[in-house]
This record gives C-alpha cells, structure tokens and sequence, in this order.
C-alpha cells in the first residue's frame, strides 16, 4: 500500500522524535515544484532520474509510486534543512514527450515548524541543478 507524502513525513519525523509524528499534523507543508523537459529519450531519462534519485536518497532505491507505458513516477525520502535533519518527500513524474524528449515533474515537500527552513524549496533547487549538469 502507497502512503501519502503527509504519512511518509510523519514516519521519519516520528523516527527522529517520538512526539514527532503527532506534532507533524500541526506542521504546514513547504511543497516547491517544477517542470523540466529533458532532450533525451524516455528510457535514457528514467534511468538518468532514477540514478539522481538513488544518489540523493544515499543510496537507497527510489520507490516505483505508477507505471504505465508513457509515464512512471518514482519517490524517494531523504533530508533537508539544518543539519540535514528534516525529512523531505521527493517525487519525479517521469513523461514520454516525444521520441527525443521527456518531461519531468518534480515535487519535493517537507514540514515547516518555528523556524523556517524552506526544505522542500532548497531541495527542488537542488535536484533542479542536478538535472541541468546532467543534461547541460
């Protein structure tokens, strides 16, 4: 069964503090997304995707969230934030476009308290800069 990212961010955030999991449903979301368009072929850009995602996640394998013939969309929990301490939910939808191009979808969400971080809006950022050195 898939949980939602509100699920996932509550779990890791309870790993990290035991009242975490019940604070987290007290906490707003910071959600950045953004669209890119890759000047590769479907299969080239997923694997490429799904290496981007296996790095940032250290090392572990991004979770195939659908699938279908033209689309696949992967997720992956890594950290963010101060001291990489908040967790953050990255989730790339993966498009056929055309024979030579593909288009990326790319959600990444954390959980604000107090202090605001803007983890997920960094994380977007970064995971931008890595898809333009890998395609640039």
């Amino acid at each position: 069964m898939q949980q939602p990212e509100d699920q996932l961010l509550a779990d890791a955030l309870g790993s990290i503090n035991p009242g975490g999991k019940f604070a987290s449903r007290f906490l707003r979301n910071d959600i950045s997304e953004f669209d890119r368009e890759l000047p590769l072929g479907f299969d080239p850009a997923l694997e490429r995707v799904r290496t981007m995602l296996f790095g940032v996640a250290n090392g572990v394998h991004p979770e195939l969230v659908a699938a279908a013939t033209d689309r696949v969309t992967l997720r992956v929990l890594t950290r963010g934030g101060a001291l990489n301490m908040n967790p953050v939910v990255i989730t790339v939808n993966v498009t056929r476009g055309g024979e030579r191009t593909t288009t990326l979808h790319v959600r990444a969400i954390a959980k604000e308290g107090l202090i605001k971080q803007r983890a997920g809006q960094k994380t977007a950022e970064w995971i931008a800069v890595l898809l333009d050195d890998a395609t640039g």
